[in-house]
């Protein structure tokens, strides 16, 4: 069995770019950016064009080649519509590019060797004065990137924490995975300075963990007096270093939260290279889960292309939970759910092999007036008391548990 320390130097080794790699993408990023500020300058735009995210950071990964270029307006457009102004720019420059719909539209555009989110900005000099929170977005690549100059090992660890949790399938802060950012990544590595160290911090990890890097607060009462409820309701809370009323890690669920504890804990007792492999093809991992659970699985394939779209992933993510909830409701014990990349769709899992042929329905409390009382009599004819609450047993409208299941998604994800 390797060890941990021979797993992470293999891990380190893969994710780091190649210098050809680099090189070549290097190229393709500054050619773009250099047309960018041409048209700029030829339509007399006063904005300028900002390689961003992790590639402009140095903590991207080896053969991620997703980079993001914001362009930045001057605050004399405060009262325009700088994504079209943008695209009034892009267009003339990009091909084959997606409209993407966001608080401000952007633009995902695929070149030759790179995927580009084009995104518009508006210039602020305070992170605090952001209406939208992307316009704070420029002061954390220069808050990552100076903490990477000071300690450049830095960018190893945070590329090790990042393929971990891509394996895990919790890296991500979208409403459909409700993860762990690139930014908060990074954080937790300036934070704890290594890999390992994260690992052994999990150990003592429980809800709530207060990250605060600059030490904004003098205590933690401090910080719960400061945010609001809602920006304190997740499990970790990192205190943005260069905006102390933001909490980086709001967007994290209890679950993926738990998800990763799970994962770290695991991993330092049977370290493994399996923990940072990203399964290609998921659906096959899922069947082989279910065959060995004895449940019924039901898969239903979405349309690729909208893959690029958050939002339709997002609507995708609150259907299904309608559709579990439904299934929960008929008496369907719902074993898992969840989404799948490879290929794209929605799976559920039930553990119920079969129902009976009716169903309880409840009603109101025995001593309801008369009026509710009679009106429930008449419709249901034979009534019974479940606890305190008046019953009747309705007949099921569906035969085939699978078949019901399969149509309630196809339903429900119709008009998605």
């Amino acid at each position: 069995m390797n060890s941990i320390k021979e797993i992470l130097e293999r891990v380190a080794k893969e994710v780091t770019p190649k210098k050809n790699e680099i090189i070549l993408i290097d190229r393709e990023v500054s050619d773009i950016r250099n047309k960018l500020e041409n048209e700029l300058k030829a339509k007399k735009i006063d904005a300028k064009v900002l390689i961003a995210g992790s590639y402009a950071k140095n903590t991207w990964l080896s053969k991620n080649h997703d980079v993001d270029i914001f362009m930045i307006f001057n605050k004399k457009y405060k009262e325009e519509n700088i994504s079209e102004l943008m695209l009034s720019v892009a267009k003339n420059v990009l091909k084959n590019y997606l409209i993407l719909h966001g608080t401000r539209n952007y633009i995902k555009y695929y070149g030759k060797n790179v995927k580009i989110d084009l995104v518009p900005v508006m210039e602020i000099n305070s992170p605090s004065l952001a209406e939208n929170s992307i316009d704070a977005s420029p002061f954390h690549v220069q808050y990552v990137s100076n903490k990477i100059k000071e300690r450049p090992s830095l960018a190893r660890e945070i590329r090790i924490l990042k393929q971990f949790l891509k394996a895990q399938k919790i890296y991500g802060a979208e409403s459909y995975i409700n993860g762990i950012s690139g930014y908060v990544s990074e954080l937790l590595m300036i934070y704890y300075g290594s890999f390992e160290r994260f690992l052994d911090a999990c150990e003592q990890m429980k809800p709530k963990i207060i990250i605060d890097i600059e030490k904004h607060y003098s205590n933690e009462k401090n910080i719960f007096e400061v945010l609001s409820k809602s920006k304190t309701s997740s499990p970790l809370i990192v205190i943005d270093p260069v905006y102390k009323e933001r909490n980086a890690c709001a967007s994290l669920s209890y679950d993926v939260f738990s998800k990763m504890i799970l994962a770290a804990r695991l991993f330092k007792r049977m370290p493994s290279y399996s923990f940072f492999k990203i399964v290609k093809d998921e659906f096959s991992e899922i069947k082989r889960r279910s065959k060995a659970r004895g449940t019924i699985l039901i898969f239903h394939q979405l349309n690729a292309e909208k893959r690029k779209n958050d939002v339709f992933m997002a609507k995708v993510e609150k259907k299904l939970k309608i559709v579990s909830s439904k299934l929960t409701k008929e008496g369907i014990s719902v074993y898992d759910k969840g989404l799948t990349n490879n290929p794209l769709g929605v799976f559920i899992e039930i553990e119920t092999l079969a129902l009976s042929k009716m169903k309880k329905h409840l009603g109101p409390p025995v001593w309801v007036n008369s009026a509710y009382f009679d009106s429930f009599i008449k419709k249901w004819k034979k009534v019974y008391v479940s606890g305190t609450l008046l019953s009747a047993d309705v007949k099921r409208n569906f035969p085939d548990i699978e078949k019901y299941v399969y149509k309630l998604l196809k339903s429900e994800l119709k008009n998605v």
